[in-house]
C-alpha cells in the first residue's frame, strides 16, 4: 500500500512538471520593450529596443555604476511583416512582442497611412494594444537609445512612464495604442498623438568633464483623423487644450497683464463642458469651464478678484487660439465633430460639417483664486 502511494505520488508530480519543460529561461528570450517604425524609400524600417530585465528593477540602498546594457535592433522591408522577418536573421534568439511599453511611429509613416502598419501588428498574436504611443519628427534610433538618470534604463523615462509627468504637470494627454485608435476611428474623432523628441539643453550630467543628458519630452502632437495624418502642431499652439481635456490634473498658467508675464498660477483639475447650440441656422459649440487654483509666483501686489480675471482671460485666449490653430492646419482640435456624431449626427454628416472661426460660440469660465499663498 505505501508503494502504491509513492508511486501515485511520483505519477502526480511528473504530470505537473510537463507542463513547465517548454518554459524558456529569461536569457534565453530577447524580450522588445519598445519598437519604432520608420518609413522611406519605399520600405518600412523596425527599430526595436531590448532590455536586460535583470537591470529593470531599482535596488533599494544603491544606484547602478555604469548605464544598463541597452541593444537597438533595425530590420527593413516593404512591409512591417517583412521588417520584422528580416530582424529575425540578426536577433541569435528568439523575440517576444508581449512586452512592449511604448510604440513609435515616424512622421513619413503616418503621412503613409498607420493603418498598414496596424494591420501588420494584428497579425502577430503577441502584439499587444496597451503600450504607450507616440509620433516624432526626429531620429528613431536616438530616441530608443536615451537611458534615465542615474544610469537607470529607458523604462524610467518619459517613454515608458508619461502618465507621470502628465499629473505632476499636465499639458498634452499621453494615450495608449487603444485609446488612440478607439478616438480617430470614431465618426468625426480626432486622435492628437504625442509627438516626442530628444532635448539636450535642459540637463547636463555634472562631472569633471561636463556633458548634455539627452532626456525625452512631449513637444507637440501629430492629429490623425480617419487614418489620416494632418499636420504637427507644436506644445506652443495646443496651449488651450488642457483646459478642455477632462484629465488634466495640475497645470500652470502665466498672470499675463498688459502684454507681459507678472506672475503664475497652479490650476488644479480645469473642467469643461461643450454644448453645440443652434443659432442663425449655424451650430455654434458654447464652452463652460469651471476651475480653481493657487497662486506659486506674483511681481506685485494685487487683489484676487484682479488676479481672478487676468487668469480668465488667458485661458480664453488660449482655448481661441489653439481652435484657430488648429483650423488653420484642417485639425478638429477640440473634437467638435465627434460631439455632433454622440449627439445623433450621422457618419457622413459628420465628415462634412463644416468648422470655421465663429462655430466657437461663447465661452464662460468661473475661476476660483483659493489661496495667494505668501502673497495673502
Amino acid at each position: 500500500m505505501k508503494q502504491l502511494r509513492t508511486i501515485g505520488i511520483g505519477l502526480l508530480i511528473a504530470i505537473v512538471l510537463t507542463g513547465c519543460w517548454d518554459q524558456k529561461e529569461i536569457g534565453e528570450v530577447n524580450y522588445a520593450t519598445a519598437i519604432g517604425i520608420d518609413y522611406e524609400d519605399n520600405k518600412y524600417t523596425l527599430y526595436v529596443q531590448l532590455l536586460d530585465f535583470s537591470n529593470v528593477a531599482k535596488q533599494e540602498g544603491s544606484k547602478l555604476s555604469e548605464t544598463s546594457p541597452l541593444y537597438i535592433g533595425k530590420g527593413t522591408g516593404s512591409t512591417f511583416m517583412e521588417a520584422v522577418n528580416d530582424l529575425y536573421e540578426t536577433s541569435q534568439q528568439s523575440i517576444n512582442w508581449g512586452q512592449i511599453g511604448a510604440i513609435i511611429y515616424s512622421e513619413s509613416v503616418m503621412e503613409q497611412g498607420i493603418e498598414k502598419v496596424e494591420q501588420g501588428m494584428r497579425r502577430n498574436g503577441e502584439f499587444r494594444y496597451t503600450p504607450w504611443i507616440f509620433g516624432t519628427t526626429e531620429s528613431i534610433e536616438k530616441i530608443l537609445g536615451e537611458s534615465g538618470f542615474f544610469h537607470l534604463p529607458p523604462v524610467y523615462t518619459v517613454l515608458y512612464k508619461p502618465n507621470v509627468t502628465y499629473k505632476a504637470n499636465s499639458y498634452i494627454e499621453p494615450l495608449r495604442m487603444y485609446q488612440f485608435n478607439a478616438i480617430y476611428k470614431e465618426p468625426g474623432g480626432t486622435s492628437l498623438l504625442p509627438s516626442i523628441s530628444v532635448n539636450e539643453g535642459a540637463w547636463k550630467e555634472s562631472a569633471a568633464e561636463e556633458k548634455p543628458k539627452g532626456t525625452l519630452e512631449i513637444d507637440g502632437v501629430f492629429p490623425v483623423n480617419e487614418g489620416k495624418y494632418r499636420q504637427w502642431m507644436s506644445r506652443e499652439e495646443v496651449r488651450g487644450l488642457r483646459w478642455i481635456d477632462p484629465k488634466t490634473n495640475n497645470t500652470t498658467i502665466k498672470v499675463v497683464q498688459d502684454g507681459e508675464s507678472i506672475g503664475t498660477v497652479e490650476v488644479i483639475k480645469p473642467r469643461a463642458h461643450i454644448k453645440p447650440v443652434e443659432e442663425d441656422g449655424a451650430v455654434k459649440f458654447n464652452i463652460k469651464l469651471k476651475a480653481k487654483g493657487q497662486l506659486t509666483g506674483l511681481e506685485e501686489e494685487m487683489p484676487a478678484a484682479e488676479i481672478e480675471q487676468l487668469v480668465k482671460k488667458q485661458m480664453e485666449a488660449e482655448i481661441v487660439s489653439t481652435y484657430q490653430k488648429g483650423l488653420d492646419k484642417d485639425v478638429d482640435i477640440y473634437n467638435l465633430k465627434n460631439i455632433m456624431f454622440h449627439r445623433g449626427m450621422r457618419a457622413k454628416e459628420t465628415e462634412a460639417f463644416p468648422l470655421i472661426s465663429d462655430s466657437l460660440g461663447k465661452i464662460s469660465i468661473d475661476f476660483h483664486l483659493e489661496s495667494k499663498g505668501i502673497y495673502d
